[in-house]
C-alpha cells in the first residue's frame, strides 16, 4: 500500500489469525440501487477529506507522511486538500491539473476512476464481485461520467488554471484520502453492507428512503432546503450534484435537526463511514490512513514466528455449523451425551411447536445444558461440570483461540460484538457493545475486575430482601472467581490515557484509585477488546470453561437457543406450575432438541429476555428494569512530548479510576459515577468524534493516537425494557438516560474535563455535535469555567430533550430478568431460579437487582457460582 504503511515491512504485515478475522477484502452484497449508491457515495465523500500521501520522489515508505500532513492547507470551507508548493520535497499537485471553472478529467484519472466507480455500481446493481481486471470497462452513459467528475473534485483539490503540473505517480492508497479507493478498497460498499446486515428494519427503511430521496430533484429539495437550489435549469441540484461545501452544509444541518429522522441519518451515515474507513483493511493487514494518524496497528501484539499456541479448548468446542447433522450426532455420541429415543424426541418436539419444515431433527439428552459462554454460562459450566454432572453449553457465536485472533478492528468488531459491534437502542440514542463469542464479554472486555462494592451488597440484602448478597457464601463465591481469574491491583506500567487521569486527579486532589484486573502478571495490551493473543486475561475461556472442559462438559459454538422446554410439574414436591425440561436450538437447518435435568440461560441481558419470551414465560418483569449505566465521554489533546508518554492505543486499556463522584460513603445510596478511560481504536474514535467539516476531520484525525478520552460510567436509577417485536421475531431495546442520572454524569464531566487540564492537555473538548474545543493555553480560568459551563449546559439540554446530539454508550447491561423476593417485582429468586418454572435457572448480569455501580463481571461471575452450586443441590 506504499506510504500508508504502518506497520513495517512486508513479513510483519504478512495477515495472521483466522480467515473471519482477517479483513480479505471480500466482496459485499447489498439491495441499494443505482441512484442510492450514488448518493451514499456522496455522502462519504463528504464526510471524509481526501489527501493523497504518495508523490512523486516522496517518501515511497511512508516516512514522511506526516510531513506531508504538516503542510496541507484548506481552501475555504472545503473538505479536500491541496498539497501547498512550499519546498521543492512537496510537490504542488499530485495529479493532473483539474481547473475551478471547468474540470477536465486527465485519462490517467478518469481511467482510475471509472474503473474503480464502475465496480462500485456494477457491485449496486447485481451484487457480483469485480473480475479484478484493470481494463476500462464499458464506456460510462453521461450522467455516470458526470458523476465521476463529481466524485474527482472530492479526492483532488482544483488547482488554479496555471499552476505547475506534476506527472501522477500514486499507484494505491491514499492517506487520509478518498474512502472510495483506500487501498482498491470501496469503503461506501462496506457501508452499504453494514446498512443492509446490520440494521433492523425501520433504520434500514429510513437510511434506504433518504437516499432514494437524494437521488431526486424534489426529494433533495425536501431534506436539503434552498441549498440545493441552482440558478439553471432544473434550478435544483441533487445531492450528488451539489457542491461540496454545500453537502457540508446539509449535513451539519442534519445533524443540529429538531428531526429526529434526519439526526438519526447523519449519526448513522457519519459513525458507519467512518468506521469503516479507518478500520478497513487490505490483504497484508494494512490502512493506508494508518501512519498520518500515528496508529501502528495490532502487529507488535500478535504472536511472532510459525509455532503455533495454546488452544485450550481445542476439541471441545465444535462448531455445530460446521459438521452438519451427522457431523453433530457423531461429536455427541462421542463425548458421551445420549441420543433421545423416538417417544423422549417426540415429547419436546411437542412442547417446543417450531416450524419443522425442511429441518432436520437431532436429539440428545444431558444433565444440564447451559446457553451462553460468557462470564456466566462459563462459571455455571465450570461448577457443574466439577460437580459431576454431563454439561451441555451452547454458543450463538464462534470460538477464536490465540492464534485465531487478528486484533484487527473491523473484523473483530464484526465477528466478536453483539449485532456486529454496531448496536444501538431503538432510538438511536445509546450505542451498546456486547460479547457474541465463545467467552463472551470476558473475552472482549478491558480486563476491570472489581468485586461486589459493600454498598450495592447491603442495598441488595437489607433493601431488596436477599440475604445471599450479605451471606459468607457469597463472600466464598467472590473469593473463588478471584482466584480463579488471578486478579490483582499490580500496574507497573500504565497507559498514557490512564496516566493522564491519574495525574490529573492526584493534581486536584481527588481520589483516585487503582483498577483489579484478571490478568497474569504485569498485562499491557491495548488491544484486549478484540480477544487477549497472549492468553494473559483470563476470560472464561481460558479458565472455567478449559476447566468444564476437561470434567467431560462440550460446546457447541454457532448454535443459536430458540426456546427453553418446559411443562406441567411433574412431581408433587414442586412449589412450581411448571418445569423446564431443556432447550431447542436452530443450527443451520438443524433443530437440536435437547433434554437436561437443569436448564441455565446465560445468553447476556440482551438476549435472555427474548429467548424467555419466546418460550411463553410471562412475568411481566423480563425485559424490564434494564440499566447499562450510560457513559459519556470527554478529550484532551496533549501534544508529542507533553503529558505522559504513550498513545492512545497502548499498554494496559484500564487501570485507573476515580470513585469523587460515586457517592459510594453518602447517604443518597451510591448512585453517582465513575470516572474511568476508554479504548478507541481509529474506527471507533472516528466514528464518536463530534464531525463538524472534513478539514476539521482530519485535524482532529491528526491529533488521534495523543488525544486522552474518560469515561463517566454512571449508575443508573433509570431504566429501559427489552422486548420482542410484534411479531414475536425481532428485539427491541428501549432506554433513555432519565433526568434523576443526567446530574450525576455531568458533574462526572466537569471533574474528567479539569482532570485532563491539570494533567497538561492543551486542547480539551467533549463529543457534543457541535464539536465545541478549548485551547488551554491562551485560555484564561474564567474562560476555561465558561467553556466548561456551556458544554455542561449542552449537554444537559441533550440528555434532556433526549435528541441524538450527544453521544451515549453501554457496555454493562444489567437487571433485565432481576433476581427478588417475589415473583411480583423480580422474574428469578436467590437462586437464581425462575419464578414460573423449576429448574429453570439464570445466570447472567440480568439478574442483577439494580445496577452494580462498577465494571460488572466479577459480580456476574459470583452470582453465576452461587446460582449453580443451586442447581447442583437440585440435581442432587
Amino acid at each position: 500500500m506504499g506510504a500508508g504503511v504502518a506497520q513495517g515491512d512486508s513479513e510483519q504485515n504478512t495477515m495472521k489469525g483466522h480467515p473471519q478475522l482477517r479483513d480479505d477484502g471480500v466482496p459485499c452484497s447489498h439491495k441499494f440501487s443505482h441512484g442510492q449508491m450514488e448518493v451514499l457515495a456522496a455522502i462519504c465523500n463528504t464526510f471524509v477529506p481526501s489527501l493523497p500521501l504518495e508523490a512523486s520522489g516522496l517518501a515511497p515508505n511512508g516516512d514522511n507522511s506526516e510531513e506531508i500532513l504538516a503542510k496541507c492547507s484548506m481552501d475555504g470551507i472545503s473538505a479536500f486538500y491541496r498539497l501547498d508548493a512550499v519546498t521543492a520535497d512537496v510537490p504542488d499537485k499530485v495529479f493532473s491539473d483539474v481547473s475551478t471553472e471547468s474540470p477536465e478529467i486527465s485519462y490517467f484519472m478518469q481511467d482510475r476512476l471509472c474503473f474503480c466507480f464502475t465496480r462500485l455500481l456494477v457491485g449496486a446493481v447485481d451484487g457480483r464481485p469485480s473480475d479484478g481486471s484493470k481494463e476500462l470497462p464499458l464506456p460510462f452513459v453521461q450522467q455516470s461520467l458526470l458523476f465521476v467528475q463529481s466524485i474527482l473534485q472530492l479526492v483532488v483539490q482544483p488547482s488554479p488554471r496555471h499552476s505547475r503540473v506534476h506527472e501522477p505517480c500514486i499507484e494505491s492508497g491514499t492517506g487520509l484520502g478518498a474512502p472510495s479507493v483506500p487501498g482498491h478498497l470501496s469503503v461506501v460498499e462496506d457501508v452499504a453492507r453494514l446498512f443492509a446486515q446490520r440494521m433492523k428494519d425501520f433504520p434500514l427503511l429510513l437510511i434506504g428512503a433518504g437516499l432514494w430521496l437524494l437521488s431526486t430533484y424534489l426529494g433533495t429539495f425536501a431534506m436539503c432546503g434552498l441549498l440545493c437550489l441552482s440558478s439553471r435549469f432544473p434550478f435544483v441540484h441533487r445531492f450528488p450534484d451539489m457542491s461540496l461545501a454545500k453537502r457540508e452544509m446539509v449535513l451539519l444541518k442534519w445533524a443540529h435537526s429538531r428531526i429526529p429522522s434526519l439526526q438519526k441519518i447523519f449519526k448513522l451515515c457519519k459513525g458507519y463511514t467512518l468506521f469503516c474507513f479507518y478500520s478497513k483493511v487490505g490483504s497484508d493487514g494494512c490502512n493506508p490512513c494508518w501512519n498520518a494518524i500515528g496508529y501502528t496497528g495490532p502487529a507488535a501484539e500478535l504472536p511472532q514466528g510459525d509455532e503455533p499456541g495454546p488452544r485450550p479448548l481445542e476439541g471441545k468446542v465444535v462448531d455445530a455449523e460446521a459438521v452438519g447433522a451427522e457431523g453433530l450426532r457423531s461429536v455427541l455420541g462421542a463425548g458421551g451425551f445420549s441420543p433421545l429415543d423416538e417417544a423422549a424426541l417426540a415429547r419436546l418436539r411437542a412442547l417446543a411447536a417450531q416450524d419443522e419444515a425442511g429441518k432436520t431433527i437431532v436429539g440428545v439428552r444431558c444433565d444440564a445444558v447451559v446457553v451462553g459462554s460468557g462470564s456466566g454460562g462459563g462459571v455455571a459450566a465450570g461448577v457443574l461440570a466439577s460437580g459431576g454432572q454431563k454439561v451441555l453449553v451452547l454458543e450463538q457465536g464462534q470460538y477464536f483461540a490465540r492464534d485465531d485472533l487478528s486484533l484487527l478492528e473491523y473484523p473483530s468488531m464484526a465477528n466478536m460484538y453483539e449485532g456486529g459491534g454496531v448496536l444501538a437502542t431503538d432510538c438511536g440514542a445509546v450505542n451498546l457493545l456486547a460479547g457474541a463469542t465463545v467467552g463472551g464479554g470476558s473475552a472482549v472486555n478491558w480486563a476491570a475486575a472489581f468485586r461486589t462494592p459493600d454498598h450495592v451488597r447491603r442495598e441488595w440484602a437489607q433493601g431488596l430482601g436477599l440475604p445471599l448478597f450479605a451471606s459468607d457464601d457469597y463472600d466464598r463465591a467472590m473469593d473463588a472467581v478471584c482466584a480463579k481469574g488471578a486478579v490483582h491491583c499490580s500496574c507497573e506500567l500504565e497507559s498514557f490515557q490512564n496516566a493522564a487521569l491519574r495525574r490529573g486527579c492526584q493534581r486536584l486532589g481527588v481520589d483516585v484509585a487503582t483498577i483489579p484486573r484478571n490478568v497474569r502478571g504485569q498485562h499491557a495490551c491495548g488491544f484486549c477488546n478484540f480477544g487477549c493473543s497472549k492468553g494473559e486475561k483470563l476470560a472464561t475461556s481460558e479458565t472455567w470453561l478449559v476447566e468444564a472442559t476437561a470434567r467431560g462438559a462440550l460446546i457447541l459454538s454457532n448454535c443459536r437457543a430458540r426456546a427453553v422446554l418446559h411443562r406441567a410439574t411433574s412431581t408433587s414436591t414442586s412449589a412450581k406450575d411448571r418445569e423446564a425440561v431443556g432447550v431447542v436450538a436452530a443450527v443451520g437447518d438443524i433443530l437440536l432438541f435437547i433434554e437436561a435435568r437443569a436448564t441455565v440461560v446465560a445468553c447476556g441481558s440482551l438476549n435472555t429476555p427474548p429467548l424467555l419470551l419466546r418460550s411463553g414465560f410471562r412475568n411481566r418483569n423480563i425485559g424490564r428494569h434494564f440499566h447499562c449505566h450510560p457513559v459519556i465521554m470527554g478529550w484532551g489533546y496533549f501534544p508529542e512530548g507533553t503529558g505522559p508518554r504513550g498513545t492512545v492505543y497502548d499498554g494496559p486499556i484500564m487501570t485507573a479510576v476515580s470513585k469523587h463522584l460515586a457517592n459510594w460513603d453518602s447517604d443518597s445510596r451510591a448512585y453517582g459515577s465513575l470516572l474511568e478511560v476508554p479504548i478507541l481504536h481509529p474506527g471507533s474514535f472516528a466514528g464518536i468524534v463530534p464531525w463538524t467539516s472534513g478539514s476539521a476531520h482530519k485535524e482532529r484525525m491528526r491529533k488521534y493516537a495523543r488525544t486522552a478520552h474518560f469515561i463517566v460510567l454512571c449508575r443508573d436509577q433509570g431504566a429501559g425494557r427489552v422486548m420482542l417485536d410484534r411479531n414475536g421475531q425481532s428485539t427491541k431495546i428501549l432506554y433513555r438516560v432519565q433526568p434523576v442520572d443526567a446530574p450525576n454524569m455531568l458533574q462526572a464531566l466537569e471533574l474528567g474535563l479539569r482532570s485532563l487540564v491539570a494533567a497538561g492537555a492543551v486542547e480539551i473538548g467533549t463529543h457534543h455535535v457541535d464539536g465545541h474545543t478549548l485551547d488551554v493555553l491562551s485560555s484564561s480560568r474564567e474562560q476555561l469555567d465558561d467553556f466548561i459551563r456551556r458544554e455542561m449546559a449542552l449537554a444537559s439540554q441533550s440528555l434532556a430533550q433526549k435528541d441524538l446530539s450527544y453521544p451515549v454508550s453501554s457496555a454493562h447491561q444489567m437487571s433485565t430478568c432481576r433476581m427478588g423476593a417475589d415473583p411480583e417485582s423480580s422474574v428469578v429468586d436467590a437462586g437464581g431460579e425462575a419464578w414460573e418454572a423449576a429448574r429453570l435457572f439464570i445466570a447472567d448480569a440480568s439478574v442483577f437487582p439494580t445496577a452494580s455501580g462498577v465494571n460488572p463481571m466479577l459480580t456476574v461471575q459470583s452470582i453465576a457460582y452461587c446460582t449453580a452450586h443451586s442447581a447442583l443441590q437440585k440435581l442432587r
